[in-house]
C-alpha cells in the first residue's frame, strides 16, 4: 500500500468485494500489508486480473505474486 490511512484501507477493502476472482483477503503484518487468494483459470487469467484489477485497486503501490504449483497436503 502507498500509505495506510483509514480512508485508503476502506476504499481498498471495499473494492476487493467487487471482484469474485478475489476469493480471500487477509490483512497481515510485516513487509506485506495484504494477502489475497485469487482464483483464475490460467496464467493468462492472472495476467488479466493483475493488469485490469489488482494494479488499479486504490492505494496499491506494489504487487508480489506467489503462484502455487500443486497442493501437497489437503486441508
Amino acid at each position: 500500500m502507498e500509505a495506510i490511512s483509514s480512508h485508503t484501507v476502506e476504499r481498498f477493502e471495499n473494492s476487493l468485494r467487487k471482484h469474485p476472482e478475489i476469493e480471500e483477503c487477509y490483512a497481515v503484518s510485516g513487509k506485506t500489508d495484504y494477502l489475497l487468494y485469487v482464483c483464475v483459470k490460467d496464467i493468462r487469467g492472472y495476467e488479466e486480473i493483475h493488469r485490469e484489477v489488482l494494479s488499479r485497486l486504490p492505494g496499491v503501490r506494489k504487487i508480489r505474486a506467489d503462484i502455487p504449483l500443486r497442493r501437497v497436503v489437503p486441508f
